[in-house]
């Protein structure tokens, strides 16, 4: 069993202040990108401290340098302008869309450097590196260049194999992928399935492949025959939730990475609560369980997003001393 996290984290708090400061300094033109980039490190090493103190055995940097999920990635590639504001999803959370005005380059990584300053700052607990998929990324593009939908995804596609390559040869054993917009298209599910077994196709390091802001239920099947040895699932949003109706029948060569926190919910789930579900899961799936929040925490305030977390290990920690099961040693 392993506790860990789905991508974000607070960037404030009441207390914690610092991206906040520095990045109206730096709009202003009081201080330059290096020191906003200082001061993110040292935002993203207390993120990953308060993780790891809570109890998650596997952290992200809290993608304290995002944006959101999308611009931050639109923005590291060449062919690309800054767009208008859109809603992601039914949050009430903003994001600005990439507008694809020319081929798209990478003129270099666009994840390994942080990567390796959380590796460093959280050692020796890994650090997973996060990228928004090639699906979902195109999906909230504007599209002013390549001839198609089809031609931009595949392009994108190829362009994320290289960023995977790259983190694995840094030393990243394991890539995750959020694919929440492949739960919205269930009529594009071909297109989709291909972008995703060719990313994962000879990768040189574990995927994992999650997906959140609803139950998979209208494409379940297909996401359990890509090539992805991980699978995250939302167990909390939609009123009627079906992902613990669709677990009763597993394949046993995946390992599933269950979402049983509310990450849009402030109020933090009784351990007691947490510990019968993730009981409840062992004998459904196996040990070989990642246990974390249904998304990202950067909905809910700082110190709700540590409670929720040490609920969470308290509740894995308790089931496995119960069990007498090991749990990952890091």
């Amino acid at each position: 069993m392993t506790v860990t996290v789905v991508d974000t984290y607070p960037k404030v708090s009441e207390e914690d202040q610092r991206l906040r400061r520095a990045l109206a300094a730096f709009e202003d033109g009081r201080i330059d990108g290096e020191e906003l980039d200082r001061v993110a490190t040292q935002v993203a090493e207390t993120v990953i401290k308060e993780q790891v103190e809570a109890g998650v055995q596997l952290v992200t940097d809290g993608l304290i340098r995002w944006d959101d999920p999308i611009s931050y990635l639109g923005q590291k590639l060449a062919g690309t302008k800054r767009g208008g504001l859109l809603r992601w999803f039914d949050n009430n959370f903003y994001f600005r869309q990439p507008v694809i005005v020319g081929k798209l380059e990478r003129p270099s990584p666009m994840l390994v450097d942080e990567w390796k300053k959380a590796s460093q700052a959280a050692y020796p607990t890994p650090v997973k590196p996060v990228l928004t998929g090639p699906f979902t990324f195109v999906v909230h593009c504007l599209n002013e260049y390549y001839p198609s939908f089809e031609n931009l995804l595949e392009e994108v596609t190829d362009l994320w194999k290289q960023e995977i390559k790259d983190l694995a040869d840094a030393g990243a054993p394991l890539v995750q992928i959020n694919e929440p917009s492949i739960l919205f298209h269930p009529d594009n599910t071909d297109l989709w399935m291909s972008s995703l077994r060719r990313l994962a196709e000879d990768s040189p390091c574990l995927l994992s492949l999650y997906t959140f802001f609803a139950d998979p239920s209208a494409v379940y099947d297909s996401i359990l025959s890509l090539p992805f040895p991980i699978i995250g699932l939302d167990f909390c949003s939609g009123e009627e939730n079906r992902t613990w109706e669709l677990i009763k029948d597993c394949p046993k060569d995946k390992t599933f990475a269950c979402g049983i926190v509310d990450a849009r919910n402030i109020r933090a789930e009784p351990v007691d609560q947490l510990a019968r579900q993730v009981d409840d899961l062992l004998d459904r799936l196996g040990e070989e369980i990642h246990f974390n929040p249904n998304c990202g925490l950067e909905f809910l305030p700082r110190s709700d997003a540590r409670n929720k977390l040490r609920h969470l290990a308290q509740a894995v920690s308790q089931v496995a001393g119960d069990r007498r099961l090991p749990q990952e040693e890091e």
